[in-house]
């Protein structure tokens, strides 16, 4: 089941995609619902298989990677939106590309690779920051179709607030990504 939810998460992420650039205002709206339902699936699958004591290797790869999906979707979106500042999504891909390289060294290596506390935190912090968004950008989007004035996603306050949370949990996200790495290093990865 924990990984019948993962895959839940990846199918889940072309349809957010697919809605969040919908013309269709309303669309704007199930792609929220979407996010959320597949930003549960990630709470679940794991307290499921830690419960039902089902962990497996194809688990542990595929979360994070189902994570990382979902999550630089949500972010890649909100920079060709023009809300958030591209290299600053930039960096948290990068970092993520870093850390899954790593990891699957390291599972190749037969060695078990398991996420640290702050790692998952950065990616609970990722998951809030897409959902916020997402609540500002249908909080814009039913102002619009309410007063029948043209859509603005994003104004100079709103740009500088969102880029202020996002630079937030930029720094968090690579400080997750360097502990890892000295943790790894300590191990002798």
């Amino acid at each position: 089941m924990p990984n019948v939810l993962t895959a839940i998460r990846i199918l889940l992420t072309p349809v957010f995609l697919l809605l969040i650039f919908s013309e269709s205002w309303y669309c704007k709206i199930l792609a929220l619902l979407v996010f959320t339902i597949a930003s549960l699936t990630d709470f679940y699958d794991g307290r499921i298989a830690r419960r039902d004591k089902t962990i497996t290797s194809l688990g542990r790869f595929l979360d994070p990677l189902a994570d990382k999906l979902l999550v630089s979707s949500a972010l890649i979106s909100f920079v060709i939106l023009g809300m958030v500042e591209a290299w600053l999504v930039g960096a948290m891909l990068m970092r993520d590309m870093v850390i899954t390289c790593l990891r699957v060294y390291i599972m190749r290596k037969g060695r078990q690779v398991v996420t640290s506390r702050l790692a998952k935190w950065k990616t609970m912090l990722q998951l809030v920051l897409a959902f916020g968004i997402l609540v500002f950008i249908n909080v814009r989007v039913i102002q619009a179709e309410i007063t029948s004035q043209p859509l603005v996603l994003v104004d100079s306050w709103s740009h500088v607030v969102v880029n202020i949370l996002v630079a937030a949990v930029t720094l968090v996200t690579i400080l997750s990504g360097l502990r890892y790495l000295v943790d790894q290093y300590r191990r002798g990865a």
